[in-house]
C-alpha cells in the first residue's frame, strides 16, 4: 500500500523524531517512511522491514539515491538506514528488546492474520511481537489501521486492540 496522500503524515512523524532516536519501520513497502525519516531527521538509526522483494528493491534504490541527493537534510542518511527483506513475524524475534524509541507500523491487511477477513486477530499477533521492541519509557508506536466508515470516529476496534496489546506488555497508551 502506498499513497501520496500520506505525505503530510510522513512529515508529521519526521518532525517528531528527535536526534539520536532509533526508529523501526515495519511493513515498509517501497520505503517512503524510512527514507523520509533517514533523510530528514538526525535519527541514530532507521531499520526498515519488508517482505515483498520488488518493494525492497525499490527501497534500496531510494537508499542509494539518498547518498547523491543534495536535498537530503542530514549527512549519512543512507548509512543510517538498514533495509531488511523478510517476514516481520520472523525478523521481529531477532531484534533487541526495548531498543527502539519509535516504531512505525501499518496493520497488515492480507493473509491469515487479517482480522477483517474473520480469521485473524486484527493485528494482535504483530503487536505482541512489536511492543516489546519499543523502549518502555518514552517509546512511541505509530500504528496505522484501516477503519470502515461505521467505525469512525471512535475506532473502538483499533483502540481496544491497542489497549489489549499494551496491557499485555505492561505499557500505557495515550
Amino acid at each position: 500500500f502506498f499513497s501520496p496522500r500520506m505525505g503530510p503524515e510522513r512529515l508529521r512523524i519526521c518532525q517528531q523524531v528527535a536526534r539520536g532516536e532509533k526508529v523501526l519501520v515495519l511493513f515498509c513497502g517501497v520505503g517512503m517512511d524510512a527514507l523520509q525519516i533517514a533523510g530528514r531527521t538526525e535519527a541514530q538509526s532507521v531499520v526498515a522491514v519488508e517482505l515483498n522483494p520488488a518493494a525492497v528493491s525499490c527501497a534500496r534504490l531510494g537508499q542509494r539515491m539518498l547518498e547523491r541527493n543534495k536535498a537530503v537534510k542530514t549527512l549519512g542518511a543512507a548509512e543510517r538506514l538498514k533495509i531488511i527483506e523478510g517476514d516481520a513475524m520472523d525478523i521481529l524475534p531477532t531484534l533487541e528488546l526495548e531498543s527502539f524509541d519509535r516504531i512505525v507500523a501499518p496493520r497488515p491487511k492480507e493473509g491469515a492474520l487479517d482480522g477483517d477477513l474473520g480469521t485473524g486477530d486484527g493485528g494482535m499477533a504483530f503487536l505482541e511481537l512489536i511492543l516489546p521492541k519499543m523502549k518502555p519509557i518514552g517509546g512511541e508506536l505509530h500504528w496505522y489501521d484501516f477503519a470502515s466508515d461505521v467505525e469512525m470516529p471512535s475506532c473502538l476496534r483499533t483502540k481496544n486492540t491497542l489497549e489489549r496489546g499494551c496491557d499485555g506488555c505492561g505499557l500505557s497508551m495515550e
